[in-house]
């Protein structure tokens, strides 16, 4: 009897550090945001930062893709195939009125273990370990910041299987034509050290 009291203390007690360790790592104010790299995300081989659609449709058009008929306003979807990149079959796109990427999300229900495994592991191949989160095995919840104010993040912890591009400060062509000395000392500060 005290044996079977014991193991419901400690199964009571291991659930609910869990649940503090679940809770500690979705707050944000815990978490590491310095950017880690110099990089940059990218998407199918372009810079996510200011990244027009223009360019991006060129690419995606040059790999088969076709945007599917869309009722929003500046978001396009595309299928990325019956087998998809790795299980994930579908990118759905945002873009602000100057139709540069806001966001890109890559999304599927991804069943096969070794698809999902290969997603995160090429994730952390091509940007390393991120700054926030965590990719164990190629599962994980994971984001990694970058310095010139793009930002890549993986949902791979179930079957739902997301991965998400994107750029904060999207391009805005200057109105009058000339420089905009706010945007640039901006930029400045964030690439510096």
């Amino acid at each position: 009897m005290f044996k079977r009291f014991i193991s419901i203390v400690l199964s009571v007690f291991i659930l609910f550090s869990l649940s503090e360790v679940s809770f500690a790592a979705d707050n944000s104010t815990d978490r590491q945001t310095t950017p880690i790299a110099e990089q940059g995300a990218e998407l199918f081989g372009l810079k996510v930062n200011n990244l027009s659609k223009e360019s991006l449709e060129k690419r995606l058009a040059t790999m088969g893709l076709q945007p599917y008929p869309s009722y929003k306003k500046d978001v396009a979807t595309y299928s990325l195939g019956p087998d998809g990149i790795l299980g994930v079959k579908e990118l759905s796109i945002a873009f602000n009125d100057d139709d540069y990427l806001i966001k890109a999300t890559m999304s599927g229900v991804v069943k096969s273990s070794e698809k999902r495994q290969s997603l995160g592991r090429l994730l952390v191949k091509k940007y390393g370990t991120p700054n926030i989160g965590f990719v164990r095995n190629g599962y994980g919840r994971a984001k990694w910041v970058f310095k010139d104010g793009t930002y890549v993040e993986l949902h791979n912890t179930t079957f739902n299987v997301l991965v998400i591009y994107v750029d904060q400060q999207p391009k805005v062509p200057s109105e009058s034509g000339q420089i905009d000395v706010e945007a640039l000392y901006e930029k400045n500060e964030q690439s510096k050290p």
